[in-house]
């Protein structure tokens, strides 16, 4: 089968190694953009899909536990992997390190060239791609992969439909005078969720929700920006110190209900962005992904989509709920919230059950 992939990111890479591997045709269309550093946590099912396709990670930490608490109350839930029956529960890597590798991969099939329109399929022909060169190829199936930045999906009749969280993003590295070995921290501090994954020795990415004025004024400020830092992580890290400049990214809750026309699918942000908070955005669309080469694999190309999101949808939505109201529950600095969250955090620590459930479902073993 030829397949045209627009978006060279992390998701339109693998799903071009993919579905090399399985045998079909592919061209890979990215004009190099400048991408912020960001602190992808990979869940165990990524992992095996970047095993079976031939690509082999070194950069980055393994994940070995997860302290979830709230921020000056006793209550919390520390998820160990090795308690819950599993080796690790994933591993974290710099974006950019893990560009560099799928690159690595595919350097002969990413061309350089804006796609300057799409086509659906007609009852006259396959979809069809048109090039800024002005050359037009018409593949058996389109992947738009371009996180919808290009405006091509607008241009099909796929608009998204959106829902603000109020609420910014602040992304960077940090390093830490004393490192706990292979621990991520979700940390609930009132201001909104701060997670905490280690990346380098010493190193952790922070992605720390806030209201847009707050991120805004820690942005501007460095010592401002590492003073409350200092206060909202766990005092067992010990001092830090800034990495990186941060990034800041409105958190807008993404998705199109039908991402798919004749001849033509969406997969990744351009189809549904969800809250970082739970770090499931990658994991989530590579879930897609692998549907998509599996039922293509074994029917045509229109109707090995359908399958592949009819399969999928069910997670999506479950994962966009589950991120979601993390940070509707926890943006919330009230006493009676803090002290029930903490309560259950203390009770669930108590609970093997729930712990393997809950580090399972961050694998990607469960839903």
């Amino acid at each position: 089968m030829q397949i045209g992939i627009i978006g060279g990111g992390p998701v339109g890479l693998i799903a071009s190694l993919a579905l090399r591997n399985t045998g079909h045709t592919v061209r890979v269309f990215d004009p190099s953009t400048q991408k912020p550093k960001m602190s992808l946590a990979l869940s165990e099912t990524t992992l095996s899909l970047l095993e079976n396709i031939g690509v082999h990670l070194t950069a980055g930490q393994d994940l070995f536990e997860i302290l979830v608490n709230e921020q000056g109350l006793p209550g919390s839930m520390l998820l160990n992997a090795h308690e819950c029956g599993h080796f690790r529960f994933g591993r974290v890597i710099c974006s950019h390190a893990l560009d560099q590798v799928l690159a690595s991969h595919v350097t002969n099939m990413i061309e350089s060239v804006v796609v300057t329109k799409v086509r659906a399929r007609t009852t006259a022909g396959n979809p069809c791609i048109e090039l800024e060169t002005g050359e037009a190829i018409e593949p058996d199936l389109v992947i738009l992969a371009d996180g919808g930045r290009s405006g091509l999906s607008d241009s099909l009749g796929m608009s998204a439909q959106l829902r603000s969280f109020d609420r910014t993003a602040l992304l960077g590295r940090i390093r830490v005078e004393t490192p706990i070995s292979g621990r991520a921290y979700e940390r609930f501090i009132g201001t909104g969720p701060l997670a905490l994954l280690p990346i380098d020795p010493g190193v952790y990415g922070y992605v720390w929700s806030l209201a847009p004025r707050d991120a805004e004024v820690l942005k501007q400020s460095t010592p401002a920006l590492l003073d409350a830092l200092h206060i909202a992580m766990p005092s067992e890290l010990g001092a830090i110190e800034l990495v990186c400049d941060p990034v800041q990214i409105p958190l807008i809750e993404r998705w199109i209900d039908q991402p798919y026309r004749p001849g033509i699918v969406l997969i990744g942000n351009g189809a549904q962005t969800i809250h970082p908070v739970a770090g499931q955005g990658l994991n989530l669309a590579l879930k897609g992904v692998s549907r998509l080469v599996d039922a293509l694999a074994t029917g045509e190309p229109d109707t090995a989509v359908r399958t592949a999101f009819v399969s999928w949808k069910p997670n999506r939505d479950l994962t966009r709920l589950a991120s979601s109201s993390l940070e509707a529950l926890f943006d919330r600095d009230l006493w009676p919230r803090k002290l029930l969250t903490s309560v259950g955090m203390a009770l669930g620590d108590q609970s093997p059950w729930l712990k393997r459930k809950i580090g399972e479902a961050g694998m990607g073993i469960i839903s």
